[in-house]
């Protein structure tokens, strides 16, 4: 009942603010032309600057509001996209690269991210919020001890800036520092709780702690406020986790109506099929992910799992080896792809994946066993 009520007022929600986007964009190239016809207009913004420095920086600002309406609507990729446009539009603006970084993590692109973030922090190094996106998206690239610092320097900036704590908080998680994380998410909470990162990272303090229900919670309050793609997913997640796999289906069906352009969500809807041992649907769900980014890594090497565990593995080796090429670079696609081809009695091209998965994990029980059935065959 919940899921179907909060769907109507989205799609209610979303439609309001898609006109409002709409009227913004009109607004925006009428004032470009307005300001290609007639300079002079826009000099008094900034009498210190040129009129073309005046002109670069109201244009990034210009994106940057996009991409705040996008976000209002949980657009990622498409708030993306503006603030990559309003760091085109100026090159010296550390906002504009640090909300670009931000939400290249919340579309997955984290190695991307922590680059524009320390681009960031380099043109704007007492900015708090630089400093707290470089945490964000350096924990979100697996260098957690590295965004510990990073949250702690913004916080000595700025000692009531609420994102800092939380990320700081989900670093303390994934470090498993848990009761530092509880203590720092409660800080953020108490100075900000209607902050849709503090409420994002509390649901991640939770989940890790396995406080699944508490998670989701903080999860929808942080779409209530803006229905960002990834807080669907992590809804999803965390319902998967507890065995409620049509609730978790239905709210990333509602991510793929927010956010369109992403692959993320189609990818999960063919996760939660596996899951539930419905492959042919996984296959279908999958594949639409491709369709919708055909440079969406995991999508790949989802479709080639399936068909390894449905035995196809000519058909596996196919999608595991363009998810490798695509940047996918886990145990796990190594192993899959290496037995793919031992159990086509294909050892030699087997044993060197085997051998990469043995040095992300050098007790990886699955090379392991691969490299022994080879060592095994005549």
């Amino acid at each position: 009942m919940y899921l179907r009520t909060y769907a109507r007022q989205k799609r209610k929600r979303t439609t309001r603010v898609i006109w409002l986007l709409l009227a913004i964009a009109s607004l925006l190239l009428g004032l470009v032309y307005l300001q290609q016809q007639n300079p002079a207009l826009f000099q008094s913004a900034d009498a210190d600057a040129t009129p073309a420095e005046s002109a670069a920086q109201r244009t990034a600002q210009e994106f940057l509001a996009l991409a705040d309406a996008a976000l209002d609507v949980g657009n990622l990729t498409a708030a993306m996209n503006a603030c990559e446009q309003a760091v085109a539009a100026d090159p010296e603006n550390a906002v504009a690269y640090a909300r670009w970084a931000k939400l290249l993590a919340l579309n997955g692109k984290t190695t991307e991210a922590v680059l524009r973030a320390q681009q960031a922090v380099t043109l704007a190094p007492d900015n708090a919020e630089a400093l707290t996106i470089y945490a964000m998206a350096l924990d979100w690239d697996g260098q957690s001890t590295e965004a510990i610092e990073a949250a702690l320097q913004a916080i000595e900036l700025a000692p009531t800036y609420a994102p800092a704590y939380a990320y700081l908080a989900a670093a303390y998680a994934e470090t498993n520092r848990l009761d530092l994380a509880l203590e720092t998410i409660q800080q953020a909470l108490d100075l900000d709780p209607q902050s849709v990162d503090v409420l994002m990272n509390a649901g991640f303090v939770y989940e890790t702690l396995g406080q699944y229900e508490r998670a989701i919670a903080f999860y929808q309050e942080a779409i209530a406020i803006q229905p960002w793609r990834h807080l669907y997913v992590k809804v999803a997640q965390n319902l998967r986790v507890l065995g409620r796999f049509d609730e978790a289906e239905a709210v990333l069906q509602e991510a793929v109506q927010v956010d369109p352009l992403s692959a993320q969500p189609w990818d999960e809807l063919g996760r939660t099929a596996y899951l539930r041992e419905e492959y042919e649907k996984a296959i279908a769900y999958y594949k639409r992910a491709i369709e919708t980014d055909p440079r969406y890594a995991p999508a790949y090497a989802h479709l080639g799992t399936t068909y390894y565990v449905r035995r196809n593995y000519e058909t596996a080796i196919e999608y595991l080896e363009q998810a490798i090429s695509l940047g996918m670079s886990t145990e796990e696609a190594y192993y899959l792809l290496g037995l793919s081809y031992v159990f086509l009695d294909q050892c030699d091209k087997g044993t060197p994946w085997l051998e990469r998965a043995l040095q992300l994990n050098p007790s990886s029980p699955p090379a392991q066993q691969g490299l022994e059935l080879c060592a095994a065959t005549p």
